[in-house]
C-alpha cells in the first residue's frame, strides 16, 4: 500500500457520524485526512460504504456527528454547497452532452464566467488527454476514455473533496492500473482528500494512504494503511487482508502468507495438511491447503505465498505447515 504524502493540518474531519435507516445502522465514525491523503473504506456489499459517501457528499442526513472541510462545519450544508466531486460506480456521464459539455457542466453550475468556463474545460481535456474527444458523446467513447471524462467532470468545479464509489468496478482489468496511476496522481498533484470506497483489496492497496473497514455499519478499525496491513489487529481486518485466521484455544491468531510455509510433512513445529491449489504468478507461487483435523471456520484452509525456487510440490500432497509469526486478534 501507498504511503501517505499529506501534510499540514486535516482538510476533512469527521466526528462521529451516524446514520440510522429502517434495519440499518451507520456508525460512529471518526477520522480525518490532510491534503493529499487518499482514506480507502473497505468492506462487503452492504456494510454502509456508499451510506458514507453519501453523508459526506450531503445526500443523506445523519442522525448525528458532525462533519468539518477547511476548517468549516458542512453537517448541514446543502450537496451543491459542500464543494464535493462524485464519481459514481455507473459514472453517470450525461449521455445526450459532448465530452465538453459534460467538463462544462461543473462550472457552469457554479455559476463562474463563460471564458472562466472555457479556459477550465480546456484545461481538463488537455491534462486527460482528451482534446481529440472533444465533441463526442459519452456512447462513442471506450470504457477507458468514459473513465477519465468522468474523473475530469468531477474535478471541473475545483472540489476541496473528490468521493469515489467503487468507479473501476466495470473496467476493463488491463486498463485498471493506468487508471488507478491517474486517480492517484490527480489527488497528489492538487492537493485533494478523497474517500474511494471498494471491496477490491488490490485495487483499493494501490490507492490508500490510510484505509478503514466498514462490517455490518460498524466502523471496524481505521489507520495508516501500512500499520494495518501489518497488524490488523481485528478477525474481520485479517481475513479481509488475506491472513490465515485460525482459532487457538479461546482466541484468534493470524498470520500473512508470506509468514507462513508450507513444505515437507513432519518438519519440526508444522502441522498437517494436504495441497489444494498451486497457483504461478511470475516468480511468485501460491499455495493454499487444507489443514487436518481443523473444524470448518477455525482456520481450514491456509494459504502460502513466497518468491523463487521452493519445494516442489503437487495438488493433494501431504505437506507440513508452519506459522512463522502470528498475532492475537479480536474476534470482531
Amino acid at each position: 500500500m501507498s504511503g501517505s504524502s499529506a501534510s499540514g493540518e486535516a482538510v476533512l474531519r469527521v466526528e462521529g457520524l451516524e446514520y440510522a435507516s429502517e434495519g440499518f445502522r451507520l456508525g460512529p465514525v471518526d477520522f480525518q485526512l490532510r491534503r493529499g491523503e487518499t482514506l480507502v473504506v473497505f468492506g462487503p456489499n452492504g456494510a454502509g460504504k456508499s451510506t458514507l459517501l453519501r453523508l459526506l457528499a450531503g445526500l443523506e442526513s445523519p442522525a448525528g456527528g458532525r462533519i468539518w472541510l477547511d476548517g468549516e462545519e458542512v453537517t448541514g450544508v446543502p450537496s451543491h454547497r459542500r464543494g464535493v466531486g462524485m464519481v459514481f460506480q455507473d459514472l453517470a456521464l450525461f449521455p445526450q452532452l459532448s465530452v465538453w459539455e459534460n467538463l462544462a457542466y461543473g462550472p457552469r453550475a457554479h455559476r463562474r464566467p463563460a471564458a472562466e468556463v472555457t479556459a477550465r474545460v480546456e484545461e481538463l481535456l488537455r491534462d486527460f488527454r482528451l482534446s481529440a474527444l472533444a465533441d463526442r458523446r459519452p456512447d462513442h467513447l471506450s470504457g477507458g476514455e468514459q473513465q477519465r471524462v468522468a474523473l475530469a467532470r468531477a474535478l471541473g468545479p475545483r472540489p476541496r473533496l473528490l468521493l469515489f464509489d467503487e468507479p473501476l468496478s466495470s473496467a476493463d482489468p488491463d486498463q485498471r492500473p493506468s487508471l488507478q496511476r491517474e486517480i492517484r496522481s490527480r489527488i497528489h498533484d492538487d492537493g485533494l482528500v478523497a474517500v474511494y470506497v471498494t471491496h477490491d483489496l488490490d485495487e483499493g492497496s494501490a490507492l490508500a494512504s490510510r484505509v478503514a473497514f466498514l462490517k455490518e455499519g460498524r466502523w471496524v478499525a481505521e489507520g495508516d494503511s501500512e500499520e494495518l496491513r501489518a497488524a490488523p489487529r481485528s478477525r474481520f481486518v485479517a481475513e479481509f487482508l488475506g491472513f490465515n485466521v485460525r482459532r487457538l484455544g479461546r482466541g484468534w491468531m493470524g498470520t500473512d502468507p508470506s509468514r507462513t510455509e508450507i513444505g515437507a510433512r513432519g518438519a519440526p513445529d508444522s502441522l498437517a495438511g494436504i495441497v489444494q491449489d498451486i497457483r504461478k504468478d511470475g516468480e511468485m507461487v501460491r499455495v493454499t491447503a487444507a489443514l487436518e483435523g481443523a473444524a470448518p471456520g477455525s482456520g481450514s484452509t491456509v494459504r502460502s505465498v513466497r518468491w523463487g525456487a521452493g519445494p516442489s510440490l503437487r495438488v493433494g500432497d501431504a505437506v507440513g505447515i508452519r506459522f512463522l509469526e502470528a498475532i492475537p486478534l479480536s474476534d470482531d
